[in-house]
């Protein structure tokens, strides 16, 4: 049985049009988030994510549905992340509407600690290297499982595994160097 994203690559394949506009306007937020979380910039993003749906859209011929389609879109703009790092080096850091907004809810003295931590933690993942940052996106935002990570970077399991472990330790370095994280495990 065909999922939904499937589903409507099918449909495109044979030509509705009405089916583009459905699963752009069914994963755009997704893969801008994404983007977004990557480069910490959001022209770079809404860019990243238009050449995303551009690129996609071009190879749909080769896509071969299997369920994997959103993860196919991830890889498009990892690839895409990925050379626009190799041309342009560093950014501001910026604190994503998402964190900031459940911080909102909250007094001025614990939002102002939240606004530390966030800022403390993008700066920090500035010290990844451009694979540490994707897999630690993909799977603490998106929820992705390493073999799903692995074949978006197009690599091995392990290679996806690896990124994390290391990825966790320097940001544990970073961010002890600011708080107090004694108690922060391994998962």
């Amino acid at each position: 049985m065909l999922n939904t994203e499937d589903a409507l690559v099918l449909a495109i394949q044979g030509g509705d049009a009405d089916a583009a506009t459905a699963i752009v306007d069914r994963l755009w937020g997704r893969v801008y988030a994404f983007a977004y979380r990557l480069c910490l910039n959001a022209t770079d993003a809404e860019d990243i994510t238009q050449e995303t749906f551009l690129r996609a859209f071009e190879n749909l011929g080769s896509y071969k549905p299997n369920g994997q389609f959103k993860s196919w879109l991830f890889r498009i703009a990892s690839n895409l992340f990925l050379d626009q790092k190799r041309a342009v080096r560093s950014r501001d850091i910026v604190v994503s509407e998402i964190e900031r907004e459940d911080v909102r809810a909250m007094d001025p003295e614990a939002k102002e600690s939240q606004n530390e931590l966030i800022r403390a933690l993008f700066q920090a993942m500035e010290n990844l290297s451009k694979e540490q940052r994707i897999v630690v996106l993909l799977r603490a935002i998106e929820h992705m499982d390493y073999p799903e990570i692995a074949a978006i970077l197009n690599t091995k399991e392990s290679t996806a595994r690896w990124y994390m472990y290391e990825a966790r330790r320097v940001l544990r370095q970073k961010l002890s160097q600011r708080f107090d994280l004694e108690g922060m495990a391994d998962e």
